[in-house]
């Protein structure tokens, strides 16, 4: 299964569990048609620690725009092919969570798929 991000990722003033205030969230589909859509959260420490970061450094009025711009802009730029980082837990194997982006130059992915996690 392929998952395909379909910009744009959102946040959301809902309590997040990584411990910052905003929700960091992702819609995407399977590359198989017969796979719905999934909107989730990112359960990313990196994310959660961007938004503390970034409310010392730039403050709540440049807060929002800041984020979007390392968890959206950067890693969905053209060049880019972004990578879903998925998990589940034994009491619900079905249920996936993402745990992460891995965002490759696009030129080290052929047709969508890698060759090797450290391509040359």
């Amino acid at each position: 299964m392929i998952a395909i991000p379909t910009p744009p990722p959102t946040t959301s003033a809902r309590r997040a569990g990584s411990g910052s205030p905003l929700e960091f969230r992702h819609t995407f589909r399977c590359a198989d048609d017969d796979c719905p859509s999934r909107d989730t959260a990112l359960r990313d420490w990196e994310a959660g620690e961007s938004y503390r970061k970034f409310l010392r450094k730039y403050g709540e009025a440049d807060l929002h725009e800041k984020l979007r711009e390392r968890w959206y802009e950067r890693t969905s730029a053209p060049n880019r092919a972004v990578h879903l980082l998925v998990g589940n837990i034994a009491a619900h194997p079905r249920a996936f969570m993402l745990l992460g982006l891995f965002y490759l130059e696009r030129s080290v992915v052929a047709g969508g798929i890698q060759e090797g996690p450290f391509p040359m």
